[in-house]
């Protein structure tokens, strides 16, 4: 009889870099609130179905980082964000912000070690890849994916540098082992995040009207933010509606562009 051989698994890994993650998780507040959230259910948040694997790939992402904690398990399994979390999505100082970030971006045990064992500047691909592949059990395709998330996690979370900020200390990360991760099984979905390793710049503090609130801020590029101020309740409705209203802007100026971008001269 035939040895049967079983599929290779990588090790856990977040398969979406913290950037993204803190994205999922801003709108998965905005759509719960702080009731409970069923794991099969999680998925709405984001525009997705009912029990989506793309979801619940998701949600173990944001359980890797140190973003939700699960309580139950099955069916009846359900997420809560942690108060590092919450402290994420409501403190004002970027400062306070930029160490929940850096706590969360290497709570993943292996983006941990690698930080530590790399240091700022990681070695060349062909050196981590081998590492990865041979050493750590990685498939090809998986060790590719990893570096791409753990690039873009390491940069956003301004640890480029090798510093962190107060607050952050690398030997105190985000608990994020209350329950094991979901495996990664070489699936795409590593979307790029071009942040141009940019200083988060400060947040210029505004007067708020009766009922506003702060949805969500980052960067755009080097020398772009953005802050996005809501009222009223925000759910998956809604940012749809923001995002059609986004793509007219966009061919809007897209349309600036390429008039400015003319060669007048022809016309004389």
């Amino acid at each position: 009889m035939p040895d049967l051989k079983t599929k290779d698994r990588s090790p856990s890994f977040p398969f979406i870099p913290i950037a993204q993650a803190l994205e999922r998780l801003t709108a998965l507040e905005a759509t719960f609130s702080r009731h409970p959230i069923p794991a099969s259910k999680a998925g709405i948040a984001w525009g997705m179905k009912e029990k989506s694997s793309q979801a619940y790939q998701i949600l173990a992402a944001l359980k890797a980082f140190g973003l939700v904690q699960y309580e139950g398990s099955a069916e009846d399994r359900k997420a809560t964000l942690t108060d590092a979390a919450r402290t994420y999505l409501r403190a004002q100082q970027e400062a306070v912000k930029l160490a929940v970030v850096q706590r969360a971006a290497l709570a993943p045990k292996i983006i941990g070690e690698l930080w530590k064992e790399w240091g700022a500047k990681r070695p060349p691909d062909a050196v981590c890849l081998d590492e990865l592949i041979l050493k750590r059990g990685f498939t090809d395709s998986a060790a590719r994916t990893f570096l791409k998330v753990y690039d873009e996690t390491i940069e956003y979370a301004l640890l480029i540098d090798g510093g962190m900020v107060e607050g952050s200390d690398a030997d105190d990360p985000i608990d994020a082992a209350a329950a094991p991760d979901q495996t990664y099984e070489d699936q795409d979905g590593a979307a790029s995040i071009d942040r141009g390793g940019a200083p988060i710049p400060p947040k210029k503090v505004g007067i708020l009207m009766s009922g506003e609130r702060e949805l969500t801020a980052g960067l755009l590029s080097r020398n772009a933010s953005y802050r996005v101020i809501v009222n009223g309740r925000v759910g998956t409705k809604e940012i749809e509606t923001l995002i059609k209203k986004l793509e007219i802007d966009k061919e809007i100026l897209a349309d600036e562009e390429t008039n400015e971008g003319v060669d007048k001269s022809a016309f004389d």
